[in-house]
């Protein structure tokens, strides 16, 4: 086994036993790694439509901090799979302040944020007593910078919430949110 494969491999693990297991499995099926980058650098992961299951991230080498990445992009995937399946109609006229672009964005898009950065706060949360050095303080920070993007979401995420047409779906998105917030 590569590296690579090898990196991959472990963080899949410890996303699974983060409590993630059926999200990758579902959501991640392809990881496509690209660059290697320097603990705390600007880490640039993506996934699209087109290509569900498959999510492209960039790295550190370190499967605590690649296991975030697959989880985020992974709950992008599920998110737009769970909206398909509800047939929810999302009007883009709407628009939110969403904290981690500096921008208002469309209610897609907002509920895309506050759904993924709620699940890496949470898949961190749980894998943070399992690291050490320097990846445990950058993860510290990164739950820490999370909890005070988050909370300025409480009051427009009730708002875009109701936006979504199917309750169950509307509930679950509530659910991770309102977790993520006691963290």
């Amino acid at each position: 086994m590569g590296e690579q494969q090898e990196l991959a491999a472990v963080a899949y693990a410890m996303g699974a036993r983060a409590g993630f297991a059926n999200l990758l499995a579902g959501h991640a099926v392809v990881a496509c790694l690209l660059r290697r980058k320097n603990l705390g650098d600007t880490l640039i992961s993506w996934s699209i439509t087109r290509l569900p299951g498959t999510v492209f991230c960039d790295h550190v080498g370190d499967p605590a901090v690649l296991g975030r990445d697959l989880v985020h992009e992974a709950g992008h995937n599920w998110l737009n799979d769970a909206l398909t399946a509800a047939a929810c109609k999302i009007s883009d006229e709407t628009r939110f302040y969403s904290p981690w672009r500096k921008t208002k964005r469309p209610v897609f898009g907002f509920l895309h944020a506050c759904w993924a950065f709620p699940l890496t706060m949470i898949y961190t949360a749980r894998i943070l007593p399992d690291t050490d050095g320097p990846t445990h303080d950058f993860l510290a920070a990164y739950l820490e910078q999370q909890r005070g993007l988050l909370v300025t979401t409480t009051e427009d995420h009730t708002r875009a919430l109701a936006l979504i047409t199917n309750s169950t779906l509307r509930q679950r998105l509530r659910a991770v949110h309102d977790e993520a917030l006691t963290l």
